[in-house]
């Protein structure tokens, strides 16, 4: 009887020490976990963004040979929308993991610019009709989108809030022939 409490300490130290460990290893893994879903949810949130910024682009190259957009060189309809088309297939691809990994803020987001982009296309393709005034109007589109989609996936990966200045996100070689903004200034 006398050795009873000691056994009951050696007893009690084992379980917690068993319980602590277990639940350190477990708060362990958990964040390995989150970090490598956050890995994954960061490169699919970049290549969706690349990929958007790519077909805005190739859209406004197509619409340089036409005479609609200025300050970035043309490139021929053919190629030009052989690359978009090419282009639209990375965006859909890409969108599926977005879909995965991210909130419902920012998949309502990423759809919202993946729309913006349509009509782009639209307008490259000729599938929708286009003049300067419909460019400034799709495009203004295209990259208030793009700054949601880029507010939200911060917001959904727990990086700080920023002021993203338009200029950043705005390239000024893809402005309207006439257009204030073709100065640089934006």
């Amino acid at each position: 009887m006398e050795h009873l409490p000691t056994i009951l300490a050696v007893v009690v130290g084992g379980v917690l020490t068993y319980v602590g460990t277990g639940l350190t290893e477990r708060s362990r893994w958990q964040r390995e976990q989150a970090v490598r879903w956050d890995e994954r949810r960061l490169a699919g949130y970049v290549e969706f963004a690349a990929t958007a910024k790519r077909i805005a682009l190739l859209s406004s190259r197509v619409l340089a040979s036409q005479g609609v957009v200025t300050a970035i060189s043309p490139i021929g309809r053919d190629e030009g929308l052989a690359l978009l088309g090419q282009a639209e297939s990375d965006r859909s691809v890409q969108f599926e993991s977005v879909l995965l990994l991210a909130d419902e803020p920012t998949i309502t987001a990423a759809q919202t610019l993946t729309e913006t982009l349509w009509r782009l296309e639209a307008f490259a393709t000729g599938d929708e009709p286009v003049d300067e005034q419909a460019w400034r109007e799709g495009f203004a589109d295209y990259r208030q989108a793009r700054a949601e989609f880029y507010r939200w996936a911060r917001r959904d990966m727990g990086v700080r809030p920023a002021r993203i200045p338009t200029s950043a996100i705005a390239s000024r070689d893809v402005r309207p022939p006439g257009s204030l903004a073709a100065t640089g200034t934006d």
